[in-house]
């Protein structure tokens, strides 16, 4: 996924565990790295551009994308689980309107946007990789326990648009790889309230994640687009 100059990745919401944990990554693989965040992101290197957004609405991203040179690859790490507002809903009767609404804009409506956006800045004719993170709960056929009703639902939403995307865009950007990837929890914010019950080897630094997430992107490749993918690089189900 790489070219005889130095590559050039963009990772959208590059403040946060995973995405800053991205950001030094590719800086230690001699990527250059352009950084979109709504906060200060607290690393410093010649290879780096740090961009302070407002939000990633289609408006709020239009400086950073009139300057934003071509990349070959994009990584996307937004998502929300829980906010001071709401937690995933255990039950039926805790579905409301409003957290599905938020659930749906940040997972899914604004990574379809972001590609939308982004596509001019991604080769046509080379090979480069559009990622976003999703997650495994978002399997509809691996759902077995119920339950976090809008984040699964927005982040199969996720998945379904991705696919689509990867359709069409097989046809005009034959090199072009359009992955979700499922990194796994995260030591980050959004895994904080659900930690105590989780085994220790199956809690991942953000160091941990970048790496196999890096990993797996190397390795992507055609066949890959419009997949649902581990952090080990197996397909997970739709």
């Amino acid at each position: 996924m790489t070219t005889d100059e130095q590559s050039h990745v963009l990772i959208i919401g590059a403040s946060g565990g995973v995405g800053k944990a991205l950001v030094e990554h590719y800086l230690n693989q001699d990527w250059r790295v352009t950084a979109w965040s709504r906060n200060p992101i607290e690393v410093t290197h010649d290879a780096l551009s740090c961009v302070q957004v407002q939000g990633y609405q289609p408006a709020q991203i239009s400086d950073a994308l009139a300057e934003l040179d071509d990349v070959q690859g994009v990584i996307s790490t937004l998502g929300v689980l829980h906010n001071d507002d709401f937690m995933p809903e255990k039950q039926l009767d805790a579905v409301n309107a409003e957290q599905l609404q938020a659930s749906f804009q940040v997972n899914a409506i604004l990574p379809i946007l972001l590609l939308q956006q982004l596509l001019p800045k991604l080769p046509r004719k080379q090979p480069a990789f559009w990622v976003q993170l999703s997650a495994k709960v978002g399997s509809i056929t691996d759902n077995y326990l119920g339950g976090w009703y809008s984040y699964r639902a927005s982040k199969a939403a996720l998945n379904m648009l991705l696919k689509t995307a990867s359709v069409e865009l097989g046809r005009s950007h034959k090199k072009l790889v359009i992955a979700a990837i499922h990194p796994g929890t995260t030591d980050t914010q959004l895994s904080k309230p659900f930690q105590e019950r989780l085994p220790q080897d199956k809690l991942y630094s953000p160091a941990k994640s970048a790496s196999r997430i890096a990993a797996v992107i190397a390795d992507l490749t055609t066949d890959d687009s419009g997949k649902l993918l581990h952090w080990d690089g197996t397909e997970l189900p739709y």
